[in-house]
This record gives structure tokens, sequence and C-alpha cells, in this order.
């Protein structure tokens, strides 16, 4: 059934964003409502050595009049007030969970960034796990007139979302073959197929961020694979997202040094299944029509993790 009101915000911001740089490509996957977007390809990439990190801006304030969205700012007058109430965490009691998230900053369709030499500039800002939430839980119409707000009083589709960055991970095994998990029963989205991922960590020290790190963590607890993550193991391939919820995943390739027996027989935390993709036709099919090798049911597939399959498609499988 047609939905008129989704169909009356959509069209409202397509207008909008036919005025702004780089405004078709948000256009592209809004009207085909994907719930994928590719915004930093490897092609657009040389060799990248070093992940730096810029001070940006924190979501704009959902209600009420607007606020000061500067890095230190928003943690001094948004989020360390919501820490002293016990609103949220910073995970400092008892090594518990961090509610401060890392948020990909930039008034434009794309967060900024830029590449100098072999060095991965990206722009950031604080957020919270709740912003994340809310974005996650909201519905598409709902997120279309967000980002419609956005444009209208600021010319920035995003800048009323969390933006929440995150870390997708490519195993490649000795074998040369790649492992993705069929997310478990009790984790968030069971049965979507997804690569080892997880949320960036937070500090308010930039240069304690490191997203190799969470990619190295993730990978342990995921997948049992303990490695340490650097430029010589691990490619930095570019940065997906999806359109409607603002959330975005910087992704990496990793070679590791373990064969395929590592993922036999065992029982994982977050995945209820693994499966391995070792040929182009399978990553291709699984990318194009969303069937697994051997299998006849359509599996969905998370948003980064469809990046990094088109990614293998075109530089890793060569059958």
């Amino acid at each position: 059934m047609k939905d008129f009101e989704f169909d009356q915000y959509l069209e409202k911001v397509v207008s909008e964003l036919t005025k702004i740089e780089n405004g078709k490509k948000l256009i592209k996957a809004l009207v085909a409502q994907q719930d994928f977007i590719y915004w930093v390809n490897s092609d657009q990439l040389e060799s990248i050595k070093e992940i730096k990190l810029i001070e940006g801006n924190a979501p704009q304030n959902l209600d009420g009049i607007p606020i000061e969205t500067d890095f230190h700012t928003y943690l001094d007058r948004v989020i360390n007030p919501l820490i002293s109430s016990g609103v949220i965490t910073d995970g400092k009691k008892l090594r518990g969970y961090d509610d401060r998230k890392v948020r990909w900053s930039g008034r434009n369709v794309t967060g900024n960034w830029f590449q100098n030499h072999h060095i991965f500039n990206l722009e950031v800002g604080p957020t919270t796990y709740q912003r994340y939430s809310q974005d996650l839980h909201r519905s598409k119409t709902d997120s279309l007139k967000l980002i419609l707000k956005g444009l209208q009083l600021y010319q920035d589709p995003y800048i009323y979302f969390s933006r929440t960055i995150g870390v997708t991970v490519i195993p490649i095994t000795k074998n040369g073959n790649v492992y993705m998990g069929e997310r478990a029963a009790n984790v968030d989205s069971p049965g979507l197929l997804n690569f080892v991922a997880g949320l960036a960590t937070f500090d308010e020290a930039l240069d304690k961020i490191n997203f190799y790190v969470d990619a190295q963590r993730e990978l342990y607890e995921e997948m049992d694979i303990s490695l340490k993550l650097d430029d010589s193991n691990s490619q930095f391939i570019g940065i997906s997202g999806n359109p409607f919820t603002s959330e975005t995943d910087l992704v990496f390739v990793v070679n590791t040094d373990v064969d395929d027996v590592h993922f036999h027989n065992k029982q994982w935390s977050e995945h209820q299944r693994l499966v391995c993709l070792k040929t182009k036709t399978e990553a291709e099919n699984l990318l194009n029509e969303g069937f697994l090798p051997q299998e006849t049911t359509h599996s969905k597939i998370a948003y980064a993790s469809r990046f990094a399959l088109k990614y293998l498609v075109k530089n890793h499988f060569l059958k």
C-alpha cells in the first residue's frame, strides 16, 4: 500500500537535496529506500597507513532552541551533566558500559574527511548511545521529516542525527576465504548477515580513539582471533552507512593468521553460525541475489557488509 506521507516528505527532501553538493547520491538511496549507502569507496583512497581525527560537532538539539555543538562545549554542557545525574554512564565505574559514542561530523551530505598522503583525516564529534538508539528506531517517514528540517535550517541532512561511527572487519583466512556471521537471537537484528562489527570507542582525547584497536577488539570478541591490527595486515577500504538511520561504519579488510579450521565446530557469542565464501560467484550471488551457497532462503545483509562484499567481488576473489 502506498505511503502518501512518506512520498510527500520524500519529494520535499529531494527538492532540497538538489540544491547542495553530493545531494544526488543521497537522493538515489532515499528514493530506492535503500538501507545502505557507500559514502567513501576504496577507489577514492590511496594506501592508508593512519587515521587521524579532527574535532568536529555533536548532533543538534532535537527539541527546543538550538545549542552549541562544538566538541568540548557539547561535552561540558550536555554529556557531562547527563553523566553526573546518572542518566548515562561513561564506563568508569566498575568498567561498565560507556554511553558516549563517536559521531561523524561535517555540515554536508557526507561527513567531513580528506586524505593527506597516506593519512585519512576524519572529523568527529561526541554523541550518545541513546541518540543512536533513537535513530535506529525512528520510522523512515520520521527520518525524512528530520532530514528535511536539517536541510531547511542548516543545509545539512544529518545535523539532528547521531551519525554514530562503528567498524566492520572482513577477516580473510590463510586459505583466502572469508567468513561472516548470521546474528544470534540474543543480539540486535537477529538473522542479519554481518561481518565482524561494533561501535567505536569514544574518548575526549582524540588521539586515544583508535579504529584499528576497535576492529581488533571486535575480531577477538566475535571470532576469537587475537591479532594486533595495523596497516601491515589491515586495509581501510572506505565508509558505508544507512541513509535513513545515519549510522556509519569504517570498513577494514584484515589478513588473519588463521586457517579455515579455526571457524569449524565452535559456538560464537553474537552469531548463531558462521558462513564461508570461497569464490567470486558465491560473493556475487549473496550481494546481488541474497542467497548463500547451497541455500534457497533469501538473506538480509548489513549495510557495511554489503559494502564489504562489493569490495571482495571487485578486488579479492579472482574467480
